[in-house]
Order: C-alpha cells, then sequence, then structure tokens
C-alpha cells in the first residue's frame, strides 16, 4: 500500500459513537512564541495552559494527537496520583506535559503529517 493509499484510507465519512468510559488527564500544552506571534489571542488562550481532556486509551510518551488545530507530542510518561478506595479526600487527575508539534488546517492534512509523524518512531 502506497503512502497516499493509507492517507486516502483514513478519511472519516461517518463519525462513530464510542461507548466506552474515557480516561481524564489534565494536559499542560505550551504554545512557544514563534507559534504563538501568528495566531490571534483567542487561537493561543485555546491550547496554551493546562486542560483537562478525555482520551479513549492512555497515550504513551512519543505519542502525537491533534488538539485545537495543532498536534502535540507528549513529553514523558503520565504522573498519576492514586488515592485509597473509598476516600474522601482530595482526588487529582492524571497529568501529562505536552510539545507543540505543528499546526494543521484540515482533517487530511493532519491525518497524513500524523502518519508520518508515526512511521519515523
Amino acid at each position: 500500500m502506497e503512502f497516499q493509499e493509507a492517507v486516502n484510507a483514513t478519511q472519516i465519512t461517518n463519525h462513530i459513537k464510542i461507548r466506552q468510559p474515557r480516561l481524564w488527564i489534565t494536559c499542560a500544552f505550551y504554545l512557544p512564541d514563534h507559534a504563538a506571534e501568528t495566531r490571534s489571542a483567542i487561537d493561543v488562550a485555546k491550547v496554551r495552559g493546562q486542560y483537562l481532556l478525555g482520551f479513549n486509551f492512555r497515550p504513551s510518551k512519543g505519542e502525537c494527537f491533534p488538539y485545537e488545530g495543532h498536534l502535540w507530542r507528549v513529553k514523558g510518561e503520565i504522573i498519576q496520583f492514586p488515592t485509597r478506595y473509598r476516600s474522601r479526600g482530595r482526588k487529582d487527575s492524571p497529568f501529562v506535559a505536552c510539545e507543540y508539534v505543528e499546526s494543521y488546517t484540515d482533517e487530511m492534512q493532519m491525518f497524513s503529517r500524523m502518519l508520518e509523524l508515526s512511521s519515523n518512531i
């Protein structure tokens, strides 16, 4: 299978509902200054900071994922804060730092770039 055929096979025509519990992880995003200077302040505010995101499965170190028109890479292992069963204390969500890879304009560009990045690992 050629690379372009693989990209064309990833086109999403129907959206699918997944009935699976989500894994909620606090992701710390940092958009570098060179990327932030070309965007509006509203767009920068959407992706700079810490956000609680839902994943279908646990992201691994080095994995790339799309969020708000940008590709991000998981920098390290997920930091977890376990609690005892039935404890009434504070419960913190897992935490991971994410580094900026690049922006994308549409789904096809995102899919093709993610396939390229995953083949380089």
